[in-house]
């Protein structure tokens, strides 16, 4: 058995690519459609979507799709479901856009458009492509390669940021008032700031202090390893986990610092992999790290996460992942139910053994995160 003593201190990187819109993105997901794996975030106006369910996904034409009223209502428009003619409208002041199941040619104000993808249903979800609706809602289309995520800013939020109404961070989400400890965003649920911030320096501090390695680019870097961490951790299928593959995910995003802790570690996870099999666990989800949520504690930066996940089955539900299997004195485990989409947030904590240019190689610290007391806080999605 893995000794508690080890799990305590024991603290998927793909190059490939598809075109959305003449746009590289990041495509390991992209193959498994609505797997509850998020593939990027849409920020529309400042504020990021959470779609209650169905998550965007890349088409086999390459095309990101997304749940077609989250986005159009958030850029004004009017969304009506036609249920005799499989299509969906979207009206503004404006704009007539109509799009049918199945369809590559949908209309602009009676005018035929045509397109390489077409819109589909999935689980109930209208799915559209997100380039066009946005465009045709004059809207600008705005990829963030870094931080492997769209922004869509209609012309009136653009001219609230030229006039300097609104301050958006540097991932394009719009900034709060401040607290004491926090650079707020103003899409972030308020109880996140007051869940349990253990920090030597405070998130405010962390950016003010004038490290010349606290920027974006490192931010990106740590964050990807989060993601890629938790793609491998929470989509997980006894039937077809695969243990060589499993370990590989996870150790190439983290830094268990010496020989001995890494041979622990390997050991931890091929168990954990072998109690995968005999709970019979199917379960999927994502974690998406917040960027401008950064704090520093123990020497490495420690993010303020958004997890969103499913339990499909398992026998014992206490006992799903890594984060709540055999769990130390510093985290919970309780029982979760199957079919239900959990959304909340906990923290994630990066770690380096390198002494020279610790930012160009931390990572993910350890195997407990998501429930660590006192530091998340998780609902269910209705």
């Amino acid at each position: 058995m893995m000794k508690k003593f080890e799990k305590k201190i024991i603290a998927m990187a793909v190059a490939a690519a598809v075109i959305f819109g003449g746009i590289g993105i990041n495509s390991v997901t992209a193959a498994a459609v609505n797997e509850g794996q998020i593939i990027l975030p849409v920020i529309v106006n400042g504020h990021k979507v959470k779609f209650p369910d169905t998550e965007p996904y890349v088409d086999e034409n390459g095309r990101t799709m997304v749940p077609v009223r989250f986005v159009s209502e958030k850029l004004g428009g009017e969304v009506k479901w036609n249920n005799e003619t499989n299509s969906v409208t979207i009206k503004t002041a404006d704009k007539d856009i109509s799009l049918t199941i199945g369809s590559k040619t949908p209309t602009v104000n009676g005018q035929t458009i045509e397109l390489d993808t077409a819109a589909a249903k999935v689980d109930g979800r209208t799915m559209v492509p997100l380039r066009f609706v946005s465009e045709a809602l004059d809207s600008k289309v705005t990829w963030d390669a870094g931080a492997n995520a769209v922004q869509i800013t209609d012309a009136a939020y653009q001219a609230k940021i030229d006039n300097g109404s609104v301050k958006l961070d540097a991932w394009g989400r719009e900034l709060g008032i401040p607290d004491s400890r926090w650079n707020k965003l103003v899409d972030i649920p308020d109880y996140v700031y007051h869940l349990a911030t253990p920090a030597e320096l405070t998130n405010k501090e962390f950016f003010s202090k004038g490290l010349d390695w606290v920027n974006k680019e490192h931010i990106d870097m740590w964050a990807g390893k989060i993601r890629n961490y938790y793609k491998a951790q929470l989509n997980i299928d006894y039937r077809t986990i695969n243990e060589a593959d499993f370990v590989a995910s996870l150790l190439n995003e983290m830094d268990l610092g010496s020989s001995y802790y890494k041979t622990q570690g390997v050991e931890g996870i091929k168990r954990y992999v072998a109690w995968v099999k005999k709970n019979h666990v199917i379960a999927k989800g994502y974690a998406d790290p917040e960027n401008s949520l950064v704090r520093y504690l123990f020497g490495a930066p420690i993010f303020r996460t958004h997890f969103k996940f499913m339990i499909v089955q398992a026998d014992d539900t206490a006992q799903t992942f890594m984060d709540n299997w055999e769990v130390t004195h510093k985290s919970d485990s309780f029982k979760l139910k199957t079919g239900v989409w959990y959304d909340g947030y906990s923290d994630v904590g990066m770690y380096t053994h390198f002494g020279n240019n610790q930012e160009d190689h931390y990572g993910i610290a350890g195997f407990e995160n998501m429930f660590q007391r006192d530091r998340y806080k998780y609902v269910e999605l209705k």
